[in-house]
């Protein structure tokens, strides 16, 4: 019996591809209906109106064509986009259960510019709305187009509502109180505005906020302020560490994006601070300043570094930021650091 099939070419055809659509309805389609293969990670929440009109412009520009939004996990993925700074091992990389209420995934396949995934830890909002104006004041290597333009489109509300209705029908646990709540929240609101506030939403469904500086204390003297080693590799550290994408390559700053680092300003303010000061400001990012009791920028674009430097790494930054031009001067430098320093 089993023999005569192969003699029937036509009724062997349509029992093989009976059997291949019964296996992958089996193996592929019905775990897609099994609630235990869409796990979330604890505390998930869906996008809010004005992040989820962000979303659909970045759909619509098509950024996706050139960053990925998922860290792999691998070593050199995770330390290149700062996960190490997660507070658990989990979150150094980018995990299935981010992305439950995602229609559809944008984890891309091509890098032209940097992955996204854990941008919301990154960059300040500050930050964004600058390098969405002009990407190459903000890094002058960047071939990423200007969109300028975002800020002279408004958000349609009741585009998103729909959005959100629609979504609400493929599970995402969307409210009426959330989309009665949309128009109020994209009132006078920007397409820039939406843009920026989908970035600062990226990865924060995991800890991944990195170390901060503690407290501060400012009487703490830098125990390798006068070693010329030290101030040459802080000088290398700078470097890869992009410091000078913001800062500019010699700390001299960049004017409407990061300060100098070797004037007699710091923070907004006249007069300069201990070396300690310096020290937390790189550890703790922007969250310092409050103890500085300095304004800086409005909201902050120094995104902490405590996790990806030891503490000797960053006292031998501040200490070739010492011996640059206007800080030859600091306390408790000698005249040999200086002439090294300054080579």
């Amino acid at each position: 019996m089993a023999g005569k099939i192969y003699s029937k070419p036509i009724v062997f055809s349509v029992a093989v591809t009976l059997t291949v659509l019964a296996g992958s309805i089996a193996m592929m389609a019905y775990p897609m209906f099994r609630s235990d293969m869409h796990p979330k990670v604890e505390g998930l929440v869906p996008l809010t109106a004005l992040e989820l009109a962000g979303r659909h412009v970045y759909q619509r520009e098509g950024c996706v064509n050139c960053h990925t939004q998922t860290v792999r996990p691998l070593q050199s993925e995770v330390v290149r986009y700062k996960g190490n700074r997660a507070a658990e091992p989990s979150g150094r990389y980018s995990l299935a259960g981010e992305f439950a209420y995602d229609h559809p995934f944008l984890w891309g396949s091509k890098r032209t510019g940097p992955d996204l995934a854990f941008e919301g830890w990154l960059k300040s909002a500050a930050w964004q709305y600058a390098h969405f104006e002009n990407p190459q004041a903000v890094v002058p290597r960047s071939n990423m187009p200007a969109y300028a333009f975002l800020k002279a489109r408004s958000v349609d509300a009741e585009e998103m509502r729909g959005h959100m209705r629609a979504l609400r029908g493929l599970g995402v646990p969307y409210t009426e109180a959330d989309l009665a709540g949309a128009e109020e929240q994209l009132r006078g609101k920007t397409e820039m505005d939406a843009i920026v506030a989908y970035m600062l939403s990226l990865g924060k469904a995991v800890d991944r906020g990195g170390k901060g500086g503690a407290e501060i204390d400012l009487e703490e003297q830098n125990p390798v302020a006068t070693d010329v080693a030290a101030i040459a590799k802080g000088r290398q550290l700078f470097d890869a560490q992009g410091c000078g994408a913001c800062h500019g390559d010699e700390a001299q700053g960049q004017e409407g994006v990061a300060p100098s680092l070797i004037d007699d300003e710091f923070l907004g303010a006249k007069g300069d601070l201990p070396d300690a000061a310096y020290f937390g400001m790189i550890k703790g990012g922007s969250d310092v300043k409050q103890q500085l009791g300095r304004p800086g920028l409005a909201d902050g674009g120094m995104q902490p570094f405590g996790s990806d430097l030891s503490d000797e790494d960053i006292w031998s930054i501040v200490a070739w930021l010492r011996n640059q031009k206007g800080h030859e001067a600091s306390e408790g430098h000698h005249d040999e650091a200086a002439e090294h320093g300054n080579r």
